[in-house]
Parts: structure tokens; sequence; C-alpha cells
């Protein structure tokens, strides 16, 4: 099910349907528990569109409800002009059929009040429609190709009017259709309840709908909505730590736009590998997952997920277990992973064609350590029954979380014994100042100007050695052999192992090694000399230009990554490079900020700097809200550990957890929408960007 809208007051239509950050559109979850309720607005101009979900499950029902309400936004109601006409909006709401079955509309008077249909999943069902002020309605019932032709398939069953009259659906095009849409035009204090009710197996007769109706309705939504908050207040507890009624609604929006951004998505993934260049399908599967960004990034991503996974398990760690379960899945035999999820027509239309393919040589960072470190963290002996289920999904996931970590040791080491190198950098690239690293997600982050096989990433190091003490803590805990695990870990952490690799002396930071120089720069090619008469001479690209050859050695970027060995906590509590990097981190000549960490600092040479004419600086200097939360993670920990750096690291990360909440909120206050990265100060990037972003909740919660 779902709806578009238009406004009768515009002066040209303008359809809305999928969420999109060009809109400019303020919306978003103000409530939402990830399984049975839901309250969302929708701000468009003077309208103030609000859904809502109400989800029954027991042994007597699987029903559900979703309420459809127009209001007039604050400004327009307490608008002087008394004389001003209220504003019409069109609603097409629609029903589509993903399943093998059938379903046909329910008529009464030539107009739509229901769906009625059967499919091998949900069984025989039924939809009723109800209006809360009866309005003149037309249906179309239409066959649907596929889900990307969705709005021209309907605007193709609009009936011919007069400028003005809005659009009309024509009815009946088909007598076997798989899309069904509703048309109104409705104003201000207009509500719409549609009721989806399974039939009883045994009798096929309906479960009844009278504990539904209005008020009952009324009474469970603001029951829902009073638990709601209730639960959020239970589970973060942000007033008790002295956060205001205002700020402690902030962070509930936040958080129900991650939790409220689960989906189920099916398809199957476009694959390269080393055995064949030519992409194939990989199995057709489901997965069940959250989203970064429903305007941008409507789809799952592998890094991103296990950062949404620390939230969300703090709330219901039985949906984790289930999202982790469903990625789990997709793990092929050889215990690879596709970093990105791009499953179905619907999502393929929205993605770039040069990031469909995934290549099964190309890791990404193996973050679900970070929520299964969290979960074993959360393991509450008053709680039996849950902790039954988190061990025996452990025992589900031991062996596929072996697999993916030997998956990277057989594919991600570097030509140095004990080092990692990821893969995937273009080596002939000409119009990239430096060669991004996507499969590290910190993509056009400064590695070695000139990939190649000798390269070492600090980052890719620090995973692994904090993967393997998860894994020995996950063997401890259902009775299999650690001692594996526990070994590659000390002897990862061994703070001569890790400096050999990745301190640089000359810098005083951790950095990457490789063949670099800084002497690289973008020039624009000269157009060809000859041209013929009257030819317009080209618009010639920006190439690299390489200054000065580059020379085996560490890389001079200091920034996220210099912070991985303190971030995943690696660094003895006593060791000299803690202090030095405690003393990087905080300074604001380099990566301190009032708004947080910087992902670059300022004296690097790459600092704010394009990666190509097109491709604005990314992971360059910008504040990103995961990388920060792990650095209170570390600065937390440090803090409590006995040793020269503990008061420091208290004292910062008190400054941290103040800059990032004050900055996030006041953002948030001024435009609305929580954002992907902060530069100076100010949201940039995809938005509303509620993934990793909202763990500004758990900064609220936990530091």
């Amino acid at each position: 099910m779902g709806m578009m809208w238009f406004s009768y007051n515009a002066h040209q239509l303008f359809l809305r349907h999928l969420c999109d950050q060009n809109d400019k559109l303020r919306y978003g979850w103000q409530q939402h528990d990830g399984r049975s309720f839901g309250y969302q607005e929708i701000i468009d101009d003077a309208v103030n569109i609000s859904t809502t979900f109400v989800k029954r499950h027991n042994d007597q029902t699987n029903d559900w409800i979703s309420r459809i309400a127009i209001g007039a936004t604050a400004s327009a109601s307490n608008s002087k002009k008394n004389d001003t006409p209220k504003p019409t909006t069109g609603l097409f709401l629609y029903f589509r059929l993903e399943d093998k079955g059938q379903f046909q509309p329910v008529l009464l008077g030539g107009e739509l009040v229901g769906v009625e249909g059967s499919t091998p999943s949900l069984g025989d069902f039924k939809i009723h429609i109800r209006q809360s002020d009866p309005v003149k309605t037309t249906f179309l019932s239409a066959v649907l190709p596929k889900v990307s032709l969705l709005r021209e398939t309907i605007l193709s069953g609009v009936l011919p009017q007069n400028p003005g009259a809005g659009l009309k659906l024509v009815g009946h095009t088909t007598q076997t259709p798989n899309l069904i849409v509703l048309e109104l035009a409705v104003q201000p204090g207009f509500s719409l309840d549609v009721v989806y009710e399974p039939m009883r197996q045994e009798t096929t007769r309906s479960n009844g709908l009278g504990s539904w109706k209005t008020p009952p309705l009324d009474t469970l939504i603001h029951a829902k909505k009073q638990a709601f908050r209730d639960k959020f207040q239970k589970v973060f507890q942000l007033i008790e730590r002295g956060y205001s009624d205002e700020q402690n609604e902030f962070a509930q929006r936040v958080f129900s736009n991650l939790i409220g951004g689960l989906g189920y998505f099916y398809g199957e993934s476009l694959v390269v590998s080393q055995w064949s260049s030519t992409p194939s399908k990989y199995w057709t599967t489901g997965l069940f997952t959250a989203v970064p960004s429903r305007s941008f990034f409507p789809r799952g991503f592998l890094w991103d997920e296990g950062f949404h996974q620390l939230l969300i398990s703090r709330w219901d760690v039985g949906l984790t277990r289930e999202v982790m379960t469903s990625w789990f899945n997709l793990m092929n035999a050889d215990g690879w992973i596709p970093r990105e999820q791009i499953l179905g027509d619907e999502a393929r239309s929205r993605v770039p064609d040069e990031f469909i393919i995934q290549n099964s040589e190309y890791a990404n960072p193996p973050s679900f350590f970070l929520t299964i470190e969290s979960m074993l963290d959360s393991l509450d002996p008053d709680r039996p029954d849950e902790v039954d289920k988190t061990l025996k999904f452990f025992e589900f996931a031991y062996p596929r979380l072996q697999a993916w970590y030997n998956w990277f040791n057989a594919t991600q080491t570097g030509s140095l014994t004990g080092s990692y190198h990821w893969r995937g950098r273009n080596i002939t690239t000409e119009r990239e100042l430096n060669p991004k690293t996507l499969t590290s997600g910190l993509d056009d982050y400064p590695r070695a100007s000139h990939p190649g096989p000798e390269e070492r990433h600090v980052d890719l190091y620090c995973w692994m050695a904090y993967g393997a003490g998860v894994l020995a803590r996950v063997a401890e805990e259902i009775g299999e052999n650690p001692l594996p695990y526990r070994t590659a870990e000390l002897y990862m952490k061994q703070q001569e192992r890790l400096d050999q690799l990745h301190w640089s002396d000359k810098h005083g930071f951790y950095a990457d090694f490789g063949r670099h120089t800084d002497a690289v720069r973008l020039e624009r090619q000269q157009a060809p000399r000859q041209l013929k008469p009257g030819q317009p001479a080209p618009q010639m690209p920006k190439v690299r230009v390489v200054d000065r050859d580059p020379k085996p050695g560490f890389v001079n970027a200091l920034g996220y990554v210099s912070l991985f060995p303190l971030m995943l906590r690696l660094l003895d509590p006593s060791a000299a490079t803690l202090g030095q990097t405690l003393d990087h981190l905080r300074n604001p000549n380099l990566l301190w900020t009032d708004y947080g960490v910087r992902s670059l600092a300022r004296n690097s040479a790459l600092f704010a700097a394009h990666n190509t004419e097109h491709d604005a600086p990314y992971w360059r200097g910008a504040v990103w809200i995961n990388m920060n939360f792990l650095i209170l993670k570390a600065l937390k920990f440090y803090g409590e550990q006995p040793g020269p750096f503990q008061e420091k690291s208290q004292r910062i990360g008190q400054e941290l957890r103040d800059n990032l909440v004050q900055n996030m909120y006041r953002q948030y206050q001024k435009t609305g929408y929580v954002w992907e990265q902060y530069v100076d100060g100010e949201g940039r990037g995809s938005h509303p960007f509620t993934g990793w972003s909202s763990l500004v909740v758990l900064i609220m919660s936990d530091f």
C-alpha cells in the first residue's frame, strides 16, 4: 500500500510520491516502535498529512489499520486571513499485489470501498476503506508491468478533465488487476482509515472489526503513543540525564526514523568475481534491514547496518537478531557478503549504474562486530528468556562470523606478514586526485596516492584485531574454543607490532603505508589545437597531474584512519601513542571543532579538496556521527582505565558529547533534518539521514 498526493491550489501539477530530498519537505516518524505502531507527519506547504498505523498480532487476529489524516499546518491555521479558502489535496491511495494470487476492488454505488483477494503467503484477506466524511471518489484497477512504472501507470488511467478539475480515474481497465487505486480530493479535517483483515481459515468469515471503530481506535492510538513515550524513557533515560523535554522529543523522532526505516527488500544482486568479469545474478533472496536515508539511500548497506543495530538492539534486540540473520543469509560459500544491497527493480531504478554491480573480492568494514559486542555487553541475567534467544542466535551466527573473518584473511591481507590492504582501488584512473577506497567505507579519505600491493591500511588492521576479540567472546559464551581468536587478538594488539606496521615517527600518528606523494593536483586538459572551421572548442576534463614522484612511506593524512587504534580500543592505557593521539584529536588546528571531530586534519594536503572536478569532498574534513560515536566510546573506556590519560580522556569525552548533541539539536531546530555529515556546524549531504547519525540518541544516553 502506498500514497501519492498533489495540491489543487498549485499553479502546476506536482505529484509527490517517493521520498526525495529535493522536494524540500519536512517529514518523518514522530513515534515508531518497530513492530506495531507508528505515527508520521508530512509538512507540505500549508498542509500537514499524518499517517498512523496500528497492528494487532495475537492468537485471534493479525490485522492492522492505517489512518491518513489531512490537517492544516500551524502557520496556516493561525493565519489572520479568514477568507482564505481551505487548501484542497488530491490523494491517490494505491494497493499493489506483489505476490502470486489475485485481488479485486470492492465497490458500493460505483465507488471503491475496499479490496478483497488471496495470496499463497497471506491467504484470504479483505481491506476496508472508511472515510471520516464521505467525499466523491474515483478508482482504477489496472495491470502494473513493474514497480518503477507505477506513476506512469496511474497517470495513464486519468480521465481527461478541465484544468483545475483534478485527476479523476477511469475505473476498470482489466479483470485481473495487480494494482488498485483510490482517488479523492480532500481538505483539512478529513481522515481515512484503511483496515487490513485476514480471514479466518476455518470459516473464511470476517474476524469482526468492531473494536477498530472510532472512538476505540482513537483510544488505542493514544495508548500506543503513551506506551512508546514510556518505553523510550525507560530505555534511554534522557530526562534523568538532564535533557529537556524538547531534546527528549528530538531524540524520540531521530530514533523513530531509524527504526521506522526498517524494510523488507527482495531480488538479486549483480556480481562479478575472479571467475567471471561478466555480471551474473546472485541468488534471489529477501533482506530485512534498516536504511541510511529514506530519501537518498533507501536500501541496505553492510557497514552502515552494524551502526544502525547498535541503537535498535538497545530498544528491541529481537529485531536486531532478525536483521542480522537476514544479512548473514546473504553470505556465499566463501564467506563474502555483498556490501550494497540493491534488490529489485524499485531499488535498482534509484542507483547509478556504476554502483549496481558488486565484486566478490571487495570487502566492507565488518561493523556487525560492534553490534555483537554490544549484545554481549547487554546480556541481562534478569531476562533469562531473552538471554537464551540471544545465545541461540550466537550459535547460528558464530560459524558465519568465522567464515566472514576467514574470508578477510584470505582476500584482504597485505604483502607484509600481518598487514591488511583494502582491495578495489582504481590503479589506472586519471581523473581522481586520490583514488577512492569505497570498500573501506571512507570513500575519498586520502590513502596512498598510487595504489599498489605494498599498501597497508591501518583501519582494516584494527577491524581485524577488534573482530578477533569479539569472536573470542562469542566462543566463550556458547562453549566453543576461543583460543585461536584470543591469540590473534593479543598478537595484533601488541604495541610493538601495531607501531611497527602503522606508527609514523615522522608524522607522529598512526597512518597507512604505500607509494605516496602529496604533490598532486587537478588540471584541465588542453583542447586539441586542430579544429575545423566553426567548430567550438570542446570542454576538456580535469585530470590528475603528479608534480613529484611517489615514494614508499607513511601517508601524511591525519584523520579518522589515524584514530582507529583509539576508536577500537587497541591501545594500552599507558601507551605514549595514546597520549599523542588524544593531543591531535583535541587540537583545533587539526581535528577538533565545536561541532565534533573532523574526518581529516586542517593541515592535510587534501583537506576539503574535490577528488574530481565533479566529486565534492566527502570524508575530507566533515564531521561524521558514527566515527564520533566510536571516539566517544573509546574515551569512555580510557576514562575508566587507571593511567596517565584517564582524566584527559574523561574531559575530552564530556566536551565532545556536548558539542555533538548541541550542534545536532540546533541544526534540527533550524532545518528540520538530521544530516549525513556536518561541516563547520552546518548540516551537509543527504537528509533526512537517520541512519548512523541517529547514534546521537546513544550519545545522549550513554556518555
